[in-house]
């Protein structure tokens, strides 16, 4: 008992721990909502993560894109020359006017007019310019998550073995789509605004003095702390927003594949029900954030009302301490006024521009968590990938050492040496086995419901890992065309057309694939045949037609395609999980003996007594570690 303890308390020591509550009092809101205002916000944590997607985000510095990227931070530039001359430009053309100059007001007239075009110009650029960088740095970051999360069996295991990250597909397909288009919005704002806040501060100084861009710094120091108050619940809810919206679409996705289940239990009313919960507590959740929401928008307008506040409080107190206005005429009052009331308002518009930022950097705080977090778990399942690995490699030489000999070769396309299998619970389902698969030579593998059947097949697959002192399992032979293949009970039906079916998974994916229209099915189209399956190509107008094929194929025509694909990749081992459990005993009887005659050697999972005449040695488990290797009788003979 104390060594399964010790095995369960291992494994949960490496499950990742994505994120841990930080201290503080709970709202009501909090509790209700199952959120934690705390968890997520404007930290140092943020900051990494923030850093960490930009390193997978941004392309090689000597790069098209790069080139795109260093483009778009130059185009900066003018807009902010443009904003500076829309502070100095207000004053001449007070002054004409208030002279009557006409000549000189039609000429500030043309610069303006020009001044404006630039501008114009110059911010549909950026905005094209930020919007096609930010889908290409969607692209990178996007295929950064499929290559971690779709190799080493990540997805396998967080589907498994913990329900740490909620919804992965919403956080690769809409979260990682959110925050590139945050992430270059909210740099050129912050690069621009810097920029600006540095050419006005200097500009304000000379003029007005250092009281007057003191004033201005408080002022926007305090109000940068109250708004980081109120963002933070912002950046939570916008977290479990994405979450529950995501759980709410599943429930759906779920509904649609399960049509046919739902409507033969009349089960719609339930199932109305429990999609009503789900969307209730996304619904409250959007409330309170728009509440939230609200609360900062109502600030942050404050904020910009009180820019002119504070402008024309700086130029009253500039002029009315320095005597020199005094002597000014009013045509040069009336220019210095509105140039000083201009250039104070590009310093607190450049403020606001940072403050008005808040809304969508909330949000993107939210998304990055997620993504962040994503990157976070896939780091932990490599980690104990490479530890598993090493295991691994250190037990297979210990056995290799001991044996003196190959583990494998010749016939033996196998071998399974002193095999200890336990199941996530720690149930003990297999006890030192020693296996050994012979090509040509079949092996079914049967044993009571919950025995551990399918678990062996886990431990043999690889997708759950051994530990050093649970024996081996050695094979040579590559997953894929010509070595060893498995065949789960319900296969994976690829999306794209009938041909696509039976070629997946291909040995190069990228690689063109011939049309079976223009060449021929040949041997497929036999085993078709034999399978009955003809009715599948009349049925979609040709091989190479997509469609929904999860909800056109039944079970068994589903199954039948899977032995057809086996045949097709002709490995030299096949290892079926209840792979005929849905198909008629001759039909059964028929797939067998096409797989014999392709010359596959067969490891078969089965309940039905009947496939064990198709196998020349029974694999017996009694779930509670036992297990009996025999041979199978023909058929005819007494057993």
């Amino acid at each position: 008992m104390l060594g399964r303890r010790g095995r369960r308390d291992d494994r949960e020591e490496r499950i990742p721990v994505l994120q841990k509550s930080k201290k503080g009092k709970e709202s009501r809101a909090e509790r209700e909502l199952g959120v934690d205002y705390h968890q997520y916000g404007f930290d140092m944590q943020f900051i990494r993560r923030c850093r960490r997607i930009y390193r997978v985000a941004l392309p090689p510095l000597m790069s098209g894109e790069a080139a795109l990227i260093m483009l778009l931070l130059f185009m900066i530039f003018p807009p902010m020359i443009t904003q500076f001359l829309f502070a100095i430009l207000p004053g001449w053309t007070m002054k004409t006017l208030v002279s009557r100059n006409l000549p000189g007001f039609l000429y500030t007239l043309c610069i303006t007019s020009a001044v404006a075009g630039l501008d114009c110009i110059m911010g549909g650029l950026n905005f094209f310019l930020s919007l096609y960088i930010s889908v290409r740095l969607r692209r990178r970051l996007t295929y950064y998550l499929h290559d971690h999360y779709l190799s080493h069996k990540k997805f396998y295991y967080h589907m498994t073995q913990t329900q740490q990250l909620d919804n992965p597909d919403q956080r690769i397909q809409n979260d990682s789509a959110q925050v590139t288009v945050g992430l270059v919005t909210v740099l050129c704002i912050i690069v621009s605004s810097c920029l600006q806040i540095g050419v006005y501060t200097c500009y304000v100084t000379w003029t007005v003095g250092w009281h007057g861009t003191l004033i201005i710094y408080v002022y926007y120091a305090i109000t940068s702390l109250i708004n980081k108050k109120l963002m933070s619940p912002i950046v939570a809810l916008t977290y479990n927003q994405d979450k529950l919206e995501g759980n709410f679409r599943f429930h759906h996705a779920r509904v649609r594949t399960s049509a046919e289940a739902i409507a033969f239990t009349a089960g719609e009313e339930e199932t109305k029900v429990a999609l009503g919960e789900d969307f209730g507590k996304a619904l409250r959740n959007q409330t309170t954030q728009i509440f939230k929401q609200s609360y900062l928008n109502l600030f942050t307008g404050f904020i910009g009302n009180g820019n002119t506040m504070v402008g024309y409080s700086i130029a009253a107190l500039t002029i009315f301490t320095h005597p020199e206005y005094a002597k000014y005429s009013p045509s040069d009052l009336a220019e210095a006024i509105t140039q000083l009331t201009s250039v104070i308002g590009g310093l607190t518009g450049s403020f606001t521009s940072l403050v008005n930022a808040a809304p969508l950097a909330s949000s993107l705080a939210g998304n990055a968590s997620r993504i962040g977090q994503m990157m976070e778990f896939m780091d932990v399942l490599e980690d104990e990938h490479q530890r598993e690995q090493k295991q691994r490699s250190h037990a297979m030489d210990q056995a290799v050492g001991s044996l003196g000999k190959h583990l494998v070769g010749g016939d033996v396309l196998m071998r399974v040496s002193s095999l200890n299998c336990r199941l996530p619970s720690g149930r003990l389902i297999v006890h030192n086995l020693n296996l050994a698969i012979e090509r040509g030579v079949n092996v079914v593998v049967q044993g009571p419901s919950g025995c551990g059947k399918t678990s062996l097949l886990r431990y043999i697959r690889g997708l759950w890992h051994l530990r050093a002192d649970d024996g081996t399992v050695h094979t040579e032979l590559q997953v894929g065309t010509g070595g060893i293949m498995y065949l789960p009970q319900r296969p994976y039906v690829f999306t794209g057309s009938l041909q696509r079916q039976v070629t997946y998974p291909r040995d190069d994916p990228l690689a063109p694939e011939l049309s079976w229209e223009d060449e021929g099915a040949g041997i497929v189209a036999s085993l078709m045949e034999e399978l009955d399956l003809m009715h599948l190509v009349s049925r979609t107008d040709g091989w190479n037609t997509n469609r929904p094929w999860h909800d056109l194929l039944s079970l068994g025509e589903q199954q039948r395609l899977s032995i057809i694909r086996v045949i097709y990749h002709r490995p030299q081992l096949a290892i079926l999980d209840e792979c005929t459990s849905a198909l008629s005993p001759e039909i059964e009887e028929t797939a067998y003996r096409l797989l014999n005659e392709a010359g596959i050697t067969v490891v078969s999972v089965a309940h039905r007594p009947s496939v064990a005449h198709y196998h020349a040695k029974k694999l017996l488990l009694d779930g509670q570690g036992g297990w009996t290797l025999s041979a199978v009788p023909k058929k005819g003979d007494k057993q």
